[in-house]
């Protein structure tokens, strides 16, 4: 769904985005679909891995419209404060926020609405956000989710109202939040979904 977002918000003009939680950027990520549509647009990645920023910065350092910094989501005002954020994308204009994969790390002490909140109150207007999310959708992502907090410490499955909540304050794109294989697919979707097509949910929201 990452490659579809970006693209729909490229589609409608925004041309500076903000890719939090992004790990290593690929030769094909968010800032490669956003500029095969518009060449002149500009990219921050985001990642709180020092390792991450090292090979990124050797992956794109041909790429001057592309930006890459170690900071953590949870420190929404360091992030949108930070030089290579506030001094290379102009946040009084739209922007495309992308969240994917990543505030599903969050557990419910750390308020992840209210983070993700604090994202969505320094956008502009005409900005999107897009957001994806475990989806304990299938009992099965129960047993996921405690494979993710043995391996990795942090891992939280929501249901479908709690991902929506996240949105909130923004006008969903249709067809909202759904289950990533059915957001505006490029073909056609088999269903029933397999565990895969349903254990991560998302969608994209514009801010008016």
């Amino acid at each position: 769904m990452l490659f579809r977002g970006v693209k729909y918000m490229a589609e409608q003009g925004i041309d500076q985005f903000l890719d939090i939680g992004s790990g290593l950027p690929t030769m094909d990520n968010t800032h490669s679909v956003a500029q095969r549509i518009d060449p002149a647009a500009k990219v921050v990645y985001v990642d709180n891995d020092p390792i991450v920023l090292a090979h990124a910065r050797a992956i794109l350092q041909t790429d001057e419209r592309t930006r890459v910094i170690t900071a953590d989501m949870r420190e929404p005002e360091v992030i949108l404060n930070h030089p290579d954020v506030e001094g290379f994308l102009d946040l009084s204009r739209p922007v495309g926020l992308l969240l994917v994969a990543v505030v599903h790390h969050l557990a419910d002490a750390e308020d992840p609405n209210g983070l993700v909140d604090a994202y969505k109150a320094r956008l502009a207007p005409g900005s999107y956000m897009q957001l994806t999310h475990f989806c304990s959708c299938a009992p099965e992502m129960r047993e996921l989710e405690a494979v993710l907090l043995q391996m990795l410490g942090t891992g939280r499955a929501r249901d479908m109202p709690e991902i929506v909540r996240f949105f909130d304050g923004l006008d969903l794109i249709e067809p909202g939040v759904v289950h990533v294989p059915e957001w505006r697919p490029e073909e056609p979707v088999r269903h029933p979904l397999d565990l895969g097509g349903i254990c991560v949910a998302g969608g994209v929201g514009r801010k008016s």
